[in-house]
Parts: structure tokens; sequence; C-alpha cells
């Protein structure tokens, strides 16, 4: 299954969900110890789980566009307090209810919004209501979006395409207090005994630096936006599962091209068709044509109205609106 919609789910191919993840590893500190934690567009929660493990917040606000996703996603938590919201996130009455949520809770307050404001039709509503939260210190926000201008294939399921450029022009819009990251790809490869006994291996890795490519943007402001974990995510790849990925995305593609390439067979077959039915229409036209040209020659010839003309039309119905007999009169009989 395609993933360009981006609900990560464990079929996800594993260094899409290891980006994922590590975005919710930066927050999980703040999520640990806030009072409420509210994900927006929490989407399966698969990731989520996984970088909080066993430290989660005493309550939840979960909110996404589909009732059976958010329900979903409060089952992978399982935190007892989860408040459930479904709504678009473009909407201020669906924002006024989160605020309420965040509000009604007391302790530090944390929001995340990962790879979600491209997908929005308009993300103004939000950044204000996250923004004039933050500025009256009431909730930390950390938001994401990819580098659509990396990879300069069209989603289709984005709204609105992100590089540095706009993202450096969202820089402007938030409040004055606030930290940006760069999020980096990582790939690697690791030596093991023969018998292949597990091992830890403490790892350095060097990123950044000239002619580093982020894949993502992290933005993050409100009274513990200096927190976030900074840190990098390596693990072991399931070979298995990722050939698995791989060969279903293979699948996938050939399905779709052999569905393209029947329907384009199917659209010139009609073409074809409408070709020759224009053809022919054109034809009995011109016959059409030749046979009216006749019947107004006879018509002329014995001085009645010309068929399929005004004259016609007025001589049949009769100036009073009465149908008029223009049969030919007969002797009667004797």
């Amino acid at each position: 299954m395609s993933d360009w919609q981006e609900r990560i789910t464990r079929d996800t191919a594993p260094a899409i969900r290891g980006e994922h993840e590590l975005r919710y590893r930066m927050v999980a500190p703040l999520v640990a110890s806030s009072g409420v934690w509210a994900d927006l567009g929490c989407g399966t929660a698969v990731a989520a789980r996984s970088a909080l493990g066993d430290d989660r917040p005493k309550r939840v606000v979960l909110v996404d566009m589909e009732s059976d996703v958010v329900t979903g996603a409060a089952r992978e938590l399982g935190v007892p307090d989860t408040r459930e919201i479904v709504g678009d996130l473009t909407d201020p009455p669906t924002l006024a209810r989160i605020g309420e949520a965040l509000l009604d809770a007391e302790g530090d307050r944390v929001v995340s919004c990962f790879e979600v404001v491209e997908h929005l039709s308009t993300f103004v509503p939000l950044l204000q209501w996250a923004s004039a939260l933050a500025r009256d210190d009431q909730a930390t926000f950390v938001m994401s979006v990819p580098n659509d201008a990396f990879w300069s294939i069209a989603n289709p399921y984005h709204l609105a395409t992100w590089g540095e450029g706009a993202f450096e022009e969202l820089r402007t819009l938030l409040p004055p207090g606030h930290t940006l990251f760069r999020q980096v790809a990582l790939t690697g490869s690791a030596l093991l005994d023969w018998d292949a006994s597990e091992a830890t291996h403490e790892l350095t890795a060097r990123v950044g630096g000239e002619g580093a490519t982020a894949t993502h943007f992290i933005a993050a402001f409100g009274p513990r936006h200096r927190e976030l974990s900074r840190g990098a995510l390596v693990g072991e790849t399931d070979m298995l599962e990722q050939r698995r990925w791989e060969r279903q995305r293979e699948s996938d593609v050939a399905v779709a091209q052999t569905v393209a390439q029947a329907q384009l067979a199917a659209i010139e077959a009609q073409d074809v068709t409408i070709s020759e039915q224009r053809a022919e229409l054109t034809a009995r036209t011109s016959q059409f044509d030749e046979w009216r040209a006749y019947i107004h020659e006879l018509e002329r010839e014995l001085g009645r109205p010309l068929s399929g003309t005004p004259d016609e039309t007025h001589a049949e119905v009769g100036s009073d609106g009465e149908t008029q007999d223009t049969s030919e009169p007969t002797e009667p009989d004797v």
C-alpha cells in the first residue's frame, strides 16, 4: 500500500517509521512530565507508543479527522484519561474544543503536530491559535513539515508544499521564543559475531555540515521550547520486513501501471469509436441535406411552403393559433 498518505502503521517502511518515531522521542521527556499532552493529527499512534514507552502522561488529547483513527490511537496508547476529538484543524470551533481540553488540565501542556500542516488547506487558524497559547505560556508546541522541495515530486495528499524558503517565512510568524531543527536521514551497518548473538554498539554519527539535506523541518515554541531532546535514532533493519515492503510497493506500482495501461487502451478504443461515429454522422448529414434540397425543389414546383421553415409552421398553425388542414381537398363521393 502506498505511504503517500503518511498514516504510519506497522506496515510502513522501517526507515519512515524511524523518522517519525524520532520526532516523538524528541518530545518524549516533555510529554512524560506534562499534565496533558495533545497530539494533533495523531494517526495510528504506533510511532508515539514506541517512542514514549511506559513514560506516558496522565492525560492525553488525541485529534484526527476520522473517528475510527482516533479511537484506534487511544487504544494503542492505553492512557485511561484520554479525550478523543474528531475535527478539522482549520476549523476555529475545533481548535477551541482542543484548547478547552488543554486548559482544563493542571500542569505543563505539550502539543505535538507532526506531518499535519502540509495536509491543511490553510495553516493560519492553527498557527494563530497555537501562537496565542504559547505567548501566554499556556502550552509548548512542536510541529514538523516535510522538505517537499528536496523530493521535487508532487505529493497528491499535500495541499501545501514546504521547503527551506517556505519554512523561513513560517519562522517570521512564530512567537519570538522558538527553537528550530533540521531532521536528516542516516544510513549505517554493523558487524556481529558469527553466531549472530545480540550485541550493543555505542555509535558516533557525524551529521550536518555543508551539503546536509533535511528531510523535515521542525519548529518548537512555548515555555519549554528549549528543552527538546536532541539526538538520533539508529536501529537494526528487519531485512525481511524491508524486502516485503519493497516487493509490496513494486507490486502496487505494477498493478497501478496495468490498470493505467488498460484505461489508456479503453480511451484509445473510445476515441476510435467516436471518430467512426463522427464520420458516419457527417455522411448521414450530407445525405439528409441532399434529400431536403430535393424535397424543397418539389415543394416549390407544387407551390407549397418549404418543409422545416417558419412559413410551413405558420401555414399549418394559422394566424389564430388553430391547426390548419393543409391536405389536398378530395371530391365528395356521389
